[in-house]
């Protein structure tokens, strides 16, 4: 076993994150759906998910009628990315782990 050798992260889910919805705080504070404006927290709020708990990234829009956000859930540990549609019905989700996503740097995290 060797020391002082950086962690590797180990999966792929960092990578599909940023593929799909792009780095963390390159999306946008607000997201448009249906002609509304909502706040990252306005739109948690429709799902009764506006927690000190969670942590707010960024989100946007992906096509007609398809939204993302994405935010970190402290309880899990996870990264997380949700895609909804107008009706705020939760299409998809993906959770990656901070661990996985953060490497060595996840043990001087302040939020963990």
């Amino acid at each position: 076993m060797a020391y002082n050798v950086p962690m590797e992260r180990r999966g792929q889910g960092r990578k599909e994150m940023e593929e799909r919805y792009g780095e963390v705080d390159t999306g946008a504070k607000t997201i448009e759906v249906r002609g509304v404006r909502y706040s990252l927290r306005e739109v948690l709020a429709r799902w009764m998910m506006d927690v000190p708990e969670i942590l707010t990234m960024d989100g946007g829009t992906l096509g007609e009628d398809r939204h993302w956000i994405r935010f970190i859930d402290k309880d899990d540990r996870t990264y997380v990315a949700f895609e909804f549609n107008g009706d705020f019905d939760i299409l998809s989700e993906l959770r990656v782990d901070s661990l996985e996503w953060e490497g060595e740097d996840f043990f001087g995290s302040r939020w963990r």
